[in-house]
């Protein structure tokens, strides 16, 4: 079932075969933040010295492949190249189009990496639009897939964030941060007294 929203899936790829010069640019883009999105954030959380961004980063996408895959067996959608048949401009399985999980995972690092670092997170959610975007450019998937994984992809990593900063969760992991190398313990203690005197 096609929504409103989903209408501009069709403009979009009959924008991409008229301009086809377009598709190279998207794809490399799309893919530069796929890469992007996962190495930033590794190297924002070695930068940051703090455990718990990369705990509720992996727990969050953890938990967002768990959603994604339930959503699926509620609901199946033809992509957009099957049921518009039409070719691809990125060869993709004829899978279940519901939701975009590749949105979900960039929404998980968008939503950690503003919280943890405010503007420059904001990195993330530029990545998070290119990857929704060029999925949905390609034809691959819907507008409304895009919007339904960036949605369930933010609420996991949100959740996921609140629980890693849980009283419990916390010891834990200042316990763990302590047993770090010094250098990247002292950047962490330098970081937290920062924010305390902010």
């Amino acid at each position: 079932m096609q929504t409103f929203i989903d209408g501009s899936s069709a403009a979009l790829h009959a924008f991409a075969i008229a301009h086809p010069w377009v598709a190279p640019i998207v794809i490399w883009g799309t893919a530069g933040f796929i890469v992007l999105c996962p190495v930033g954030f590794f190297a924002f959380w070695i930068w940051d010295g703090r455990l718990r961004p990369g705990v509720a980063a992996l727990v969050g996408l953890g938990v967002t492949q768990w959603v994604c895959h339930e959503a699926e067996q509620l609901m199946y959608r033809p992509r957009p190249f099957v049921a518009l048949h039409f070719v691809p401009l990125y060869p993709h399985a004829p899978n279940n189009s519901f939701p975009s999980s590749l949105t979900a995972f960039a929404a998980v690092a968008a939503v950690v990496g503003v919280l943890v670092w405010g503007r420059l997170g904001l990195v993330f959610v530029v990545g998070m639009v290119v990857v929704g975007f060029g999925c949905v450019y390609v034809g691959v998937h819907y507008a409304s897939d895009v919007i339904a994984g960036a949605a369930l992809g933010a609420v996991c990593g949100a959740i996921t964030w609140v629980i890693a900063g849980l009283p419990p969760v916390a010891r834990v992991l200042g316990a763990l941060e302590r047993r770090l190398p010094p250098g990247r313990r002292y950047r962490s203690a330098g970081r937290v007294a920062a924010r305390a005197a902010s």
